[in-house]
């Protein structure tokens, strides 16, 4: 037992020496507790939450199809996006300007536009940029794409509207039908042939001007009734009535129809055209806008809260810190111990390699939990980081990544022979976090043998906890913690091998 309290007593002696040692650097500690909370504070006052306008000229050929008023029209779904500084018919004046940089976009319109629709070809619209940025170029064909279907919603609607008019020429073809079927059916049952006749022959002029006018318009409404599960009997209604009229107007002009048959059929061929009104009416009553756009999206987020661009980033800027500090910190820990001589006084000291790495994994896990602490609070009170989740999982959490990234620290520290060294390993480790931990962007946007190294950085395992506990309230992934720790466990257990071979023999190093 005394053994076992004078080795504690040993090791603890490195709490007070490598606590001392910090203190003795106020302005380390500063940097490192101030630093990061400055810089996470001058981001959230100074980021604008708003897309990037362009500023934009437009190239519109002589013979070109859409006029400069057309151009204003089509860009007001947009406006927020794009700043028009200009139409013009020059397009080399306007691609100087973009490689000047005094605009960001020319948009260049097709020329002659409906020639090449009617050869079964799109016109296509050239979008010219001068960005290096990948970031940028999806941002600038997003809004290339969003202006085009900003003019074919445009042009969509015209042809919506004009069919809209032409529906009044409809409405009198279809009264006109239903009279002419009146009185032919009046005719045949009067016996009188010769009205009969005339009035047929009238009836099958206003069929075909309804056929020609309705099969478009009407059959829009059936494609919608469709898409809603709707009866539309064959699946295009129009058609098959439209059809269904034709077949018994050719019946009843047949002179070898009976009367009875022929009424039968203007019965039914009157049905239809009231069936067709019916629709007429509802076209009719549709704005073109909404024909030509009938559906839309609204965005809902089942989360319980909704997190702001500097929220959403704070655990991952608090993980990757943590990292950085105690992987730096233990890495120039016994490289530093090296260069002055005290791994010598190790080697012939009672002291052994279990109680040095205790020793040191003791202090720092305690100053680093001083600073997690300090940023946590600070980022809570003063950036305003919510905790929908439990203070003791966030701080379990905490001392998993400090653990392992230690772990880190100690091995680097061990192999390294210089400070520069220590420092340059603790860099790559910070360049590799930055890049391959999710902390810019998603691990769905890497192939799967890169995520390993991903997997191998305490960052990913701390952005993904610290967000699932501050952000959506929920308890960690025990998978996720257990594997970070078992790393933690397997750096520690290396370290040690590392010490031993360092410091040599001792009671608890043989």
């Amino acid at each position: 037992m005394s053994r076992i309290f004078r080795s504690f007593i040993r090791a603890s002696s490195f709490l007070t020496k490598e606590f001392y040692e910090v203190l003795r650097q106020p302005r380390l500690i500063v940097s490192l507790v101030l630093g990061p909370f400055l810089i996470l504070f001058l981001f959230g006052i100074g980021y604008r939450d708003q897309n990037r306008v362009l500023r934009t000229i437009f190239v519109i050929p002589k013979n070109a199809v859409i006029s400069a008023q057309d151009i204003q029209k089509y860009s007001e779904t947009i406006k927020s996006l794009i700043q028009i500084e200009g139409v013009t018919d020059n397009k080399n004046s306007a691609l100087d300007q973009l490689r000047q940089g005094t605009i960001d976009m020319v948009i260049e319109e097709p020329e002659a536009a409906f020639s090449i629709i009617k050869n079964n070809h799109q016109a296509v619209f050239n979008v010219y940029h001068n960005e290096i940025d990948p970031v940028q170029i999806d941002y600038i064909d997003y809004l290339g794409w969003l202006y085009v279907g900003a003019v074919n919603q445009q042009v969509l609607q015209a042809f919506t509207s004009q069919g809209q008019k032409d529906a009044a020429k409809l409405h009198q073809d279809l009264r006109d039908a239903h009279a002419n079927i009146a009185a032919a059916k009046k005719a045949i049952q009067t016996g009188d042939n010769a009205t009969g006749q005339q009035k047929q022959q009238e009836l099958t002029g206003n069929l075909d001007s309804i056929s020609l006018l309705a099969g478009g318009t009407l059959g829009l409404l059936d494609s919608y009734q469709a898409t809603d599960g709707g009866d539309t009997g064959s699946g295009d209604h129009v058609q098959t009535t439209l059809s269904d009229i034709n077949q018994n107007t050719n019946v009843i002009n047949n002179p070898a129809t009976s009367p009875e048959d022929r009424l039968t059929r203007l019965d039914k061929i009157d049905k239809d055209l009231s069936d067709l009104d019916t629709k007429l009416g509802v076209v009719q009553n549709i704005s073109p806008a909404v024909l030509v756009s009938p559906f839309s999206s609204l965005t809902r987020s089942v989360a319980n809260y909704q997190p702001s661009l500097l929220s959403f980033f704070v655990p991952a800027v608090l993980a990757l810190l943590l990292q950085h500090v105690a992987i730096t910190f233990a890495a120039l820990s016994i490289v530093r111990e090296r260069n002055v001589g005290t791994v010598e006084l190790f080697k012939i000291s009672p002291i052994s390699a279990t109680e040095v790495l205790f020793g040191k994994y003791l202090s720092y896990m305690l100053f680093g939990g001083i600073i997690a602490a300090a940023l946590a609070l600070l980022m809570h009170f003063i950036l305003h980081l919510p905790m929908w989740g439990n203070w003791w999982y966030f701080t379990l959490t905490v001392a998993v990544i400090l653990f392992t990234s230690l772990g880190y620290g100690f091995v680097i520290s061990i192999i390294s022979q210089t400070d520069s060294q220590a420092v340059q390993y603790s860099m790559i480790f910070l360049l590799a976090s930055v890049f391959f931990s999710g902390f810019i962007m998603g691990l769905e946007k890497l192939i799967g043998p890169v995520r390993i190294v991903s997997w191998m950085l305490p960052t990913t395992y701390g952005t993904i906890l610290l967000r699932n506990i501050a952000l959506r309230g929920l308890i960690p992934d025990w998978i996720l913690l257990g594997g970070l720790a078992a790393i933690g466990v397997f750096l520690l257990f290396i370290a040690w091998l590392l010490m031993r071979r360092l410091i040599g023999s001792s009671a608890w190093s043989k």
